[in-house]
């Protein structure tokens, strides 16, 4: 990217990008993204999923939910668990939503077909390739029978929701995302990101452009450097899917 479209990308950064962060396990998620979308009007939506994340879970999501509810049954007897109360386990409910093309991608999909905007998946592929690796594992039935003789004490929705929005306006008492030894991919992944809405934001000069994606990106002020941070957005251009603007610490 030359000189001429870095500084109109960040003309474009300063006035206009807004970024969505979303808690990605939400079961309300679809719904309160298409609002969105349709109050907002983005013409272009830069989502929070990989070019190669995305293509595998379209050709493998059926075969891998398949596998996971084999699996989940069996893991279910040698934990002497019902298969419909395994179902429900909050844990086995987000390795489900992991599985299967996320909400946000999906909703953004619905609304670009709808309203003729250009949808581009902005992850790093990389850091996907890594991860889905471990989905083998993730869905086997010994790991499925250990989330199971767990007790399942998730936080709710809505309070995760309340302490990404503590987090992200600038309390640094609230959760904290833990990197630990992924640091260097994370910061890579992050740099990726940023690199990708710039590069698109020159190229396609939209109007109400918008980033979806889970709301760690947006928290500021911790190691490594946020997707926020790098491209320098203010917090009045940070919202959280299920209210407003996000208010800063005073």
């Amino acid at each position: 990217m030359g000189k001429s479209d870095i500084s109109k990308s960040g003309l474009i950064l300063k006035s206009a990008l807004i970024l969505l962060g979303t808690v990605h396990s939400d079961p309300l998620g679809y719904g309160r993204t298409k609002a969105f979308l349709s109050d907002y009007r983005p013409d272009l939506i830069l989502v929070e999923i990989s070019p190669f994340a995305l293509q595998y879970r379209k050709e493998h999501a059926v075969r891998l939910l398949g596998e996971l509810l084999s699996n989940l049954r069996h893991a279910a007897q040698k934990a002497g668990i019902d298969f419909g109360q395994a179902l429900r386990h909050s844990a086995i409910r987000a390795i489900a939503r992991q599985l299967a093309l996320p909400f946000e991608y999906r909703a953004s999909a619905a609304y670009a077909a709808k309203f003729f905007a250009t949808v581009v998946p902005v992850d790093w592929s990389e850091f996907s390739r890594r991860w889905i690796g471990t989905w083998p594992e993730l869905i086997s039935t010994a790991n499925l029978e250990v989330l199971l003789r767990r007790e399942d004490s998730q936080p709710s929705i809505a309070g995760r929701y309340e302490q990404a929005a503590a987090r992200i306006g600038g309390d640094r008492s609230a959760i904290h995302v833990q990197v630990g030894k992924d640091l260097p991919a994370w910061q890579d992944r992050e740099r990726h990101i940023e690199a990708e809405i710039r590069s698109n934001l020159a190229r396609s000069g939209p109007r109400r452009p918008l980033y979806i994606g889970g709301w760690q990106h947006l928290v500021a002020g911790g190691e490594p450097r946020s997707l926020r941070e790098l491209l320098e957005i203010g917090l009045s251009s940070c919202h959280l899917l299920d209210r407003g603007t996000i208010q800063g610490k005073t």
